[in-house]
């Protein structure tokens, strides 16, 4: 019976403690909730500044863009300017220059002609050579077949 007893004390103290544990999770469900719901105007607004922030941050860096692609450009035109002013020096520097490697050129291509005319005379006055001295043998070797083959004849008659 003691037994027994103390058996059902212990389920009872379990229920119990199983009934707090749940009553204490809805309480804590219910102050999350509540706490999410005090937050999302709060998130909000935190949202909207810094979305306003970002813009103006924005706005100021394309500004400071603008105003140094400006001064850049400024720059850029004083020193094309400045320039502008060496052009007939360097349009001059340049045609001399170009006259000059031209002559270079024309000497070079001149010299190499005449060495390319030189060199097929050359090799035309051998091939007429290798030619003559082709024909002077084939014509003694003609010459020594046609002699052979009379003798052959004479031979045979």
């Amino acid at each position: 019976f003691i037994m027994a007893k103390q058996v059902e004390q212990l389920e009872k103290e379990k229920k119990e403690l199983q009934e707090r544990l749940k009553n204490q999770e809805k309480k804590i469900d219910y102050f999350e909730r509540a706490k999410r719901l005090e937050e999302i105007p709060l998130i909000k607004t935190a949202y909207e500044e810094q979305r306003v922030h970002d813009m103006e941050l924005w706005e100021q860096q394309e500004e400071e863009r603008i105003t140094t692609l400006q001064l850049e450009r400024e720059k850029a035109l004083e020193h094309k300017n400045r320039l502008s002013r060496m052009l007939e020096d360097r349009d001059l520097f340049e045609a001399r220059l170009k006259a000059s490697r031209r002559t270079v050129y024309e000497d070079k291509l001149k010299q190499f002609q005449e060495r390319l005319a030189e060199e097929r005379r050359n090799r035309l006055e051998e091939r007429k050579k290798q030619r003559k001295e082709e024909r002077r043998i084939t014509y003694y070797k003609e010459k020594e077949e046609e002699e052979q083959r009379l003798r052959e004849e004479q031979l045979l008659k």
